[in-house]
């Protein structure tokens, strides 16, 4: 009986801390949530609007009473909802769609960035292979001819792991939207700016007046779907991430910087990487040639070929040599320039594997690399897109080296001329580069610049063609 007793009133001790313990964290999250809400201001003073007027049209609808909205330290605003796990984060008011400013005076002069089609009269057939790479790919405005992703019905939905957030891509009033659905209430967020050529996908911008913002949701290619952007958690809203200089540094050919991290003025930007990040900027080079038809000799513009081995590197080196970080202001290498004198030397243990901001860093432990002259030219040909073409880039190879040195001649015969690639620069995942999906994690296939001899690699290319 005392035994019994005893283990009762500890089970009634224990059960009491419990609930109190749970009271305190229950009431400690009512506390919090109230204080949001008084913080908020509350939506009672908000218009509900018409959907036929014209503010709904530049205007979300507010947030349902029962919502928790706060403006956080920093200026995000919090939209969650009591019981739910997930939360909308914006850098503006939530009834808002947010628009660029742009009646902004510049803060900065353009020191004579024009963009590629500033050489198409002269260039014709330059720019008509160069406007279909990469590099002039790498960012445009957003339009249902440059957005990869559908906006068809059943191909427009983004879900997540959360049954009361997911997102829509629609299209209203001539504009292209994210819509996030999260329990009933619906946010509109406008795409702005496409980033990325769709080799592995693309991200999305957005304007919330000079502020430049990513989107939460991006496209990936390999399985032509919406996802959530590298880095974004599954099963939350997240639209406050800045764009700093050095990623738009890296996706357009000029911006004119108005403040840390992500102010600009909007119609400043030149998007694309344009002929004059490797050839400096075009102005003066235009206007003398539009005034002397007849010089036939370059002027005011650096042609890459004349420069050293070094100076051509660090011309790739601005955006794909570890992604250094800036010394001063964006914007100011020029062809010829040493590398150093504008960024800081990479790391020594990058993380990111094989992400294209790395590839001159794999190319620098090769042999290839190291025991010749090679240039990252030597293989590739900026002015035209060549992606994918594995017997082209495995002829460039066949340059330098003989088909018969090859152990594997004698296995692979013409298959080894038609594709040196796959065996000596294998494409694949990497750890530090994913997006987080409800179902998962997803891996984009990346190439290593990192050429060599791995057996391992050449065993798994012999299985993967079957021999």
């Amino acid at each position: 009986m005392r035994k019994s007793l005893l283990l009762g009133l500890s089970l009634l001790l224990i059960g009491g801390i419990v609930y109190v313990n749970v009271r305190n964290d229950a009431e400690q999250d009512a506390a919090r949530l109230l204080d949001k809400m008084d913080r908020s201001g509350g939506w009672e003073n908000e218009p509900i609007l018409d959907p036929s007027t014209e503010a709904s049209r530049t205007q979300n609808k507010p947030p349902p009473g029962d919502f928790i909205v706060d403006l956080e330290p920093g200026g995000t605003w919090f939209v969650g909802k009591r019981g739910a796990e997930s939360e909308l984060l914006l850098p503006y008011r939530p009834v808002q769609i947010p628009s660029p400013s742009n009646d902004l005076e510049p803060v900065n002069e353009n020191p004579g960035f024009l963009g590629a089609d500033a050489c198409q009269s002269c260039h014709q057939d330059r720019h008509a292979s160069f406007v279909h790479t990469a590099h002039h790919r790498t960012s445009a405005a957003a339009d249902p001819t440059s957005i990869a992703g559908s906006f068809q019905p059943g191909q427009n939905v983004l879900k997540t792991n959360s049954q009361g957030l997911w997102f829509r891509m629609v299209e209203r009033d001539q504009r292209l939207f994210q819509q996030v659905s999260f329990y009933g209430w619906k946010c509109d967020v406008p795409f702005d700016v496409v980033t990325g050529s769709s080799k592995l996908g693309q991200s999305y911008l957005y304007w919330h007046d000079d502020g430049l913002y990513q989107m939460n949701v991006s496209y990936i290619t390999g399985t032509d779907d919406w996802v959530n952007s590298p880095g974004y958690p599954d099963g939350q809203a997240i639209y406050n991430r800045p764009v700093t200089n050095r990623c738009l540094e890296c996706h357009t050919t000029w911006a004119d910087v108005r403040r840390p991290p992500n102010h600009y003025t909007p119609e400043s930007l030149i998007l694309g990487i344009s002929c004059e990040r490797c050839h400096g900027p075009g102005r003066d080079h235009v206007q003398y040639h539009q005034s002397n038809p007849d010089q036939k000799t370059s002027r005011f513009i650096t042609h890459p070929a004349s420069l050293s081995r070094q100076q051509q590197l660090d011309i790739c080196g601005q955006c794909h040599f570890g992604n250094p970080k800036l010394k001063g202001a964006p914007y100011q290498f020029r062809p010829g320039d040493d590398l150093m004198d504008h960024y800081h030397p990479p790391q020594a243990n990058l993380p990111g594997g094989v992400h294209s901001s790395n590839q001159l860093v794999r190319l620098s432990k090769s042999p290839c690399f190291n025991e010749t002259e090679m240039t990252c030219t030597t293989c590739h040909n900026p002015h035209q897109s060549e992606r994918g073409n594995r017997k082209l880039f495995s002829q460039r190879c066949l340059q330098c080296h003989q088909s018969s040195d090859c152990g594997m001649e004698p296995t692979l015969g013409q298959q080894l001329s038609d594709n040196c690639i796959d065996c000596h620069m294998p494409a694949g995942a990497t750890e530090n580069m994913f997006m987080n999906t409800a179902q998962g994690k997803v891996f984009p296939s990346l190439r290593d610049h990192h050429i060599r001899v791995d057996r391992d690699l050449t065993a798994a290319y012999l299985k993967s063609i079957g021999k």
